[in-house]
């Protein structure tokens, strides 16, 4: 995971002050690359292949390319190249995408699984813009002259931008960018057909998948960790996650000693023999949710409350020196399990509906659990974003996901059924920030919690918010 930050028809010196933005992002080297009109700017946080071959921003033929990211079928990829007779000097990802996309152009997006955010030129005169299929990855920028990109709104805000300018590269789009124009493009859209399924089936298919999200997930050249809330999401990724990983790590946050997370956490980690850490969450002042909205660059109340909590986890992380973390982010919004959800599906299509909830993330939920993580230099990977598990979830029928309004994601505590503790697979939904008491904490010590976070999101970035909270 790195950070990116560059336009057209800038100049490097200008850009510099982005780079300085975004260091956060990438302690490990950064460096800024022209090529004619296009200037790309790169933070790196070394994760695979921590050789400096593979700094960049980084030249595969004629492409240039800046990348922030992971690909988790990049072997394979490598290997079809191979085929066509591409040969590598790295043994990362970084030159396997800029190999692609000199080989195949964008069509080369299809073929990347993986979450990224690229910034690319073949001839110094087109800049290329594209974003994961699900909007894991953040990516931002001002459709001015010049044309400026970058990962974070603090660094396109360095670069002197008008706040009302920026907007982001949407999930599963690309951009074109050239003298002639901006030309947007879907390369991704997940369908959301339903298709017959059995209860039975679809718990089997699903414990495979979410096994293959989290085992595909765990190549790294640095130390990883998990989120363990004690919630069935980041449950199931730990089980998965401690067979691939021999002595894995777990971090829980802990506000209040008596909660009932803090007693599932404790039984998953026995269970499955992984170490847990308990970092103690204090509760947070104005000034604390304050640097919240300034890390994540939202306002909405869920996203500022579950950062705090976070941002304490990416602290401790950092400090024990790892640089990557999982999270069970993105199966609340595959099964409709929030209360907010149960109310809009009697009026609305189920499969329709989750579809667009979960593509709303890309801009609330995703980019949250990047920034607020990176806000320390550690990577946050989703395994519930495995491609083939999100398209899985989004075809089953309403009656195979849920059971009534206590069990809004039986599916998923079914399938782990046997493999957890009960304790996780028959506990009733609760949100990650009510589940460690947080919620009522912060609602004694402010009048108005999201009046607040508005407020603050105004004064820091000099916008409004796009969506409500």
């Amino acid at each position: 995971m790195c950070g990116l930050v560059g336009g057209l028809w800038i100049q490097p010196t200008t850009i510099e002050r982005g780079i300085a933005a975004l260091i956060h992002r990438g302690p490990d080297q950064q460096s800024i690359f022209q090529a004619g009109d296009v200037v790309l700017g790169h933070t790196r946080l070394a994760i695979l292949d921590l050789d400096p071959r593979s700094n960049q921003p980084f030249h595969y033929g004629k492409v240039a390319l800046a990348f922030n990211g992971e690909i988790w079928n990049y072997k394979a990829v490598r290997a079809q190249l191979q085929t066509l007779g591409k040969t590598f000097t790295t043994t990362g990802d970084t030159e396997v995408v800029a190999a692609a996309l000199q080989t195949w152009g964008p069509a080369a997006l299809a073929r990347l699984n993986g979450m990224f955010a690229l910034a690319w030129t073949n001839d110094g005169k087109t800049l290329h813009l594209a974003r994961d299929r699900f909007g894991e990855v953040p990516l931002h920028y001002a459709p001015t002259k010049p044309f400026v990109f970058a990962s974070e709104l603090k660094a396109l805000l360095a670069l002197r931008v008008q706040p009302a300018a920026i907007t982001d590269v949407g999930p599963g789009e690309r951009l074109e960018v050239s003298a002639k124009g901006i030309r947007k493009a879907r390369w991704y859209d997940p369908p959301a057909r339903p298709v017959p399924m059995t209860p039975e089936a679809a718990r089997a298919s699903l414990r495979g998948l979410i096994e293959r999200g989290s085992r595909e997930r765990a190549i790294s050249d640095v130390p990883v960790c998990t989120l363990l809330s004690g919630g069935i999401d980041s449950a199931a990724v730990a089980y998965f996650l401690a067979q691939e990983r021999p002595g894995l790590v777990a971090y829980t946050a802990v506000l209040d000693r008596k909660s009932k997370d803090l007693r599932a956490a404790r039984e998953v980690a026995a269970a499955l023999r992984i170490e847990l850490r308990e970092i103690r969450v204090p509760p947070p002042s104005a000034d604390d949710l304050a640097k919240v909205v300034r890390v994540i660059e939202q306002p909405y109340k869920a996203q500022v409350e579950i950062g705090w909590a976070c941002l304490r986890l990416a602290q401790a992380m950092h400090s024990d020196g790892f640089k990557v973390t999982f999270s069970g982010e993105g199966s609340d919004e595959l099964w409709g399990s929030y209360g907010f959800a149960y109310h809009a599906l009697k009026t609305q299509d189920w499969h329709t509906y989750r579809k667009n909830l979960f593509l709303t993330q890309a801009r609330k939920n995703f980019p949250r659990c990047n920034k607020v993580f990176m806000a320390h230099s550690v990577e946050c990977r989703l395994p519930f974003l495995h491609p083939p598990l999100v398209e899985f979830a989004l075809s089953l029928p309403q009656r195979v996901v849920q059971d009534g309004k206590a069990r809004p994601k039986a599916v998923i505590q079914d399938a782990m059924a046997g493999l957890l503790p009960a304790i996780v697979t028959r506990r009733p939904k609760v949100a990650f920030q009510d589940g460690m008491g947080l919620k009522a904490v912060i609602e004694s010590r402010l009048a108005s919690p999201q009046s607040f976070y508005a407020a603050e999101y105004r004064r820091t970035f000099g916008r409004q918010s796009r969506a409500s909270a």
